[in-house]
């Protein structure tokens, strides 16, 4: 599983929505969960199953965002479940590989340039 905690400052719903922002400039979808969990989405199940690593763009991904407090700091977690990818084989653990660093660079861009991204961990 790829892991990136982001540690947010300021108003958190401001951040939230930062981070809202980023996830669909990145095309994707973003639904809450009854949880409070976020769900980005993009791409086609039905593609993805059908043409496997041919899908391309279309290739299907989730990844999740968790939020919690660390002191009085808000703390999104984005994660890709490990193997993510694999229906479209190898090729598509690669290229949600590459979607998932590209979501990275693109949140982290976003939230350090409106001064929001007090720190950043990747596991």
């Amino acid at each position: 599983m790829a892991t990136v905690d982001y540690f947010l400052s300021g108003d958190p719903e401001v951040a939230k929505q930062h981070l809202h922002a980023a996830l669909q400039e990145q095309g994707f979808t973003v639904t809450t969960r009854p949880t409070g969990q976020w769900a980005a989405e993009r791409g086609s199940k039905q593609k993805t199953f059908w043409l496997g690593a041919f899908a391309g763009k279309a290739q299907h991904l989730v990844f999740t965002v968790d939020f919690m407090l660390h002191g009085d700091q808000l703390v999104a977690r984005i994660d890709r479940p490990t193997g993510h990818g694999a229906m479209a084989g190898a090729v598509g653990v690669a290229r949600s590989n590459k979607a998932f660093s590209e979501v990275d660079q693109a949140i982290g861009t976003r939230l350090t340039n409106h001064g929001i991204l007090a720190n950043v961990v990747h596991a």
